[in-house]
């Protein structure tokens, strides 16, 4: 569906689509509407220390008020993110250097992959700096706020879909058309140290860039993941303990 110029009265109006969501406080399963000030607060939550190069802040920030006038036009959140990620890249790049990028390469090119059986040829990209970044540990699972928060989400999408699964059987059972849904409430779990979020990370977020870098057609809201995943990557590499010139492993 074609959206067109939005109307030049409309321009400062609420894209109607942003309306159509709620947010849901986890903790306390109340439930209250979307706003313009919850929207602001929500990515004004992901910045750059101090330390991070002002190019790279600069880039970022662009990001970061793309996803501020999402609220004004949907569209704009993957406009967000797309962005976000070219940042990404570029803060990877400056970082880690030419020099050190390329006898990274070299060393490893040619060498079999214990995973696949296969000879690695890795090349310059997004993938292979963050492999780069993994191998010289400048960044580590437990700076992501998402490997802490995994386990407390895995337990409760499996409490979704046991409810789920009672409530289809409770209907099916009463013959009822609807019925009223326990309150799931799941306790903080500690991280699971088995989870490599690092290498997941690796895995999927090259594909996502791509997938903007060779166009697509996607039209989603949930990106503030994406603004987490890049600021802590980002922060990561210039925090103190990484205020060395880093080897080449």
């Amino acid at each position: 569906m074609r959206d067109g110029l939005k109307p030049f009265n409309e321009l400062l109006n609420a894209d109607e689509r942003n309306l159509h969501f709620v947010r849901l406080n986890l903790s306390t399963n109340e439930v209250k509407p979307n706003s313009m000030e919850a929207h602001y607060a929500d990515i004004e939550a992901y910045s750059l220390i101090a330390t991070v190069p002002d190019n790279i802040a600069v880039q970022y920030d662009v990001a970061r008020n793309i996803y501020n006038y999402a609220w004004f036009e949907y569209r704009f959140f993957n406009v967000a993110e797309a962005q976000v990620l070219i940042v990404l890249e570029l803060a990877l790049k400056e970082h880690i250097g030419e020099k050190n990028i390329n006898a990274y390469i070299k060393q490893h090119n040619g060498n079999i992959c214990p995973d696949t059986g296969k000879k690695i040829n890795r090349q310059k990209g997004l993938k292979t700096y963050m492999e780069y970044c993994r191998d010289n540990e400048l960044v580590s699972n437990s700076g992501f706020s998402a490997w802490h928060r995994y386990p407390t989400q895995q337990a409760r999408m499996m409490a979704e879909q046991a409810q789920f699964a009672w409530a289809t059987a409770e209907m099916e059972r009463t013959g009822k058309a609807e019925v009223e849904l326990p309150d799931i409430i799941i306790e903080k779990l500690l991280p699971d140290e088995s989870y490599n979020h690092v290498q997941h990370l690796i895995n999927n977020v090259n594909h996502i860039r791509n997938g903007y870098a060779h166009g697509n057609t996607n039209l989603y809201n949930y990106v503030l993941q994406t603004f987490e995943m890049v600021s802590e990557f980002i922060n990561q590499l210039h925090s103190s303990a990484n205020s060395y010139e880093h080897p080449i492993t």
